[in-house]
């Protein structure tokens, strides 16, 4: 079994794709193959990478085009039994040079987890490099409980460990034309641990046409997160409809004031619930973050649901139903 296949699918990214690939030649590590998935780019994909020569690069075009879901499953049933390791790469972002060397030594050092990433800058400016950037959580038991807001790692910085993938079965859902990666790193964190570098690996792209982003795409990946997170509530055994996830988590309609304290009820006894389970696997620092997060959520809903925030009434029931932060503590989240 060789060491690490890179799987890099792209589609009709001619303008970016020249960078990733020299981004990822460019590694200190160089015991890797470089598979390029192209689902049938009417541009000059070919050309490109025909133009570097490398026996690093496999080239493997679709006879039809099947999108990006269909292409990543195509590639991990081809490398999962040859590799040990799978990095994903996206034509359009780029990695640092030392990405595959400090992930794997990570995953060597730590052989019960089976997916690393990294942190990333997300750039319109790809020649940009900023100071600091907005990060992933590093914990492992945290990932887990992350998972439940987010898809908590950016997904062409993963490295994945073949063996636990190939034990389970574990692809990423075909139903899905985007949030595929969220949905497949919950099936991963029931088997195994998962572990973000602090270290700022990554450049993702940013393309206001891309699958999440485009206005039109937007309604689509909504449904797609409700569905992830409610089928994810039920591992830890809460039990909530794609359409109580909706409402909770996204939907900016207004309630009266007594179907928001039902709704909100069954949400704090979950998040009750979920900081209960995680207290025993969560350092000190995590769960107090944990518990802001839960706090921020409560108050996301209040907000989208026009029930007025000044009511007394509501605020008592609130601070009453709550036992996951201090009642200070909560009262100081709460009026941010």
């Amino acid at each position: 079994m060789r060491n690490l296949a890179v799987l890099l699918p792209t589609y009709n990214a001619a303008p970016y794709l020249s960078d990733s690939i020299d981004s990822v030649l460019n590694q200190t590590f160089q015991d890797f193959d470089l598979y390029v998935y192209d689902d049938c780019s009417t541009d000059n994909t070919k050309e490109i990478i025909e133009s570097f020569k490398s026996p690093k690069i496999h080239y493997i075009k679709n006879k039809f085009n099947i999108g990006l879901t269909k292409t990543l499953n195509k590639g991990l049933s081809l490398l999962l039994p040859k590799y040990e390791y799978i990095a994903r790469m996206d034509a359009d972002d780029w990695c640092f040079p030392e990405r595959f060397e400090k992930q794997l030594h990570y995953l060597e050092t730590y052989p019960e987890v089976v997916m690393c990433g990294t942190q990333g800058y997300w750039l319109k400016d790809m020649t940009q490099v900023p100071q600091d950037g907005w990060t992933y959580p590093l914990e492992m038991s945290y990932i887990k409980y992350n998972l439940l807001f987010g898809a908590t790692f950016g997904h062409s910085s993963v490295i994945l460990r073949s063996q636990k993938i190939l034990e389970y079965s574990l692809r990423y859902d075909e139903s899905k034309i985007n949030c595929q990666d969220w949905e497949l790193w919950t099936q991963i964190s029931k088997v195994g641990k998962m572990a973000n570098l602090p270290d700022f690996l990554m450049k993702y792209r940013i393309l206001e046409h891309s699958n999440h982003r485009s206005p039109e795409k937007q309604k689509l990946n909504i449904e797609y997160r409700s569905n992830i997170i409610a089928s994810y509530w039920k591992h830890f055994g809460f039990s909530f409809s794609e359409k109580e996830i909706y409402h909770l988590y996204y939907s900016e309609t207004n309630i009266d004031k007594d179907l928001f304290k039902m709704k909100v009820e069954k949400m704090i006894n979950a998040f009750n619930g979920i900081f209960e389970q995680s207290m025993s696997e969560l350092s000190k620092a995590n769960q107090k973050n944990f518990s802001y997060k839960l706090a921020r959520r409560v108050l996301s809903y209040w907000k989208r649901s026009g029930v007025n925030r000044m009511n007394p009434f509501v605020w008592f029931f609130i601070l009453n139903k709550i036992r996951f932060m201090g009642k200070m503590r909560l009262i100081k989240s709460l009026i941010r």
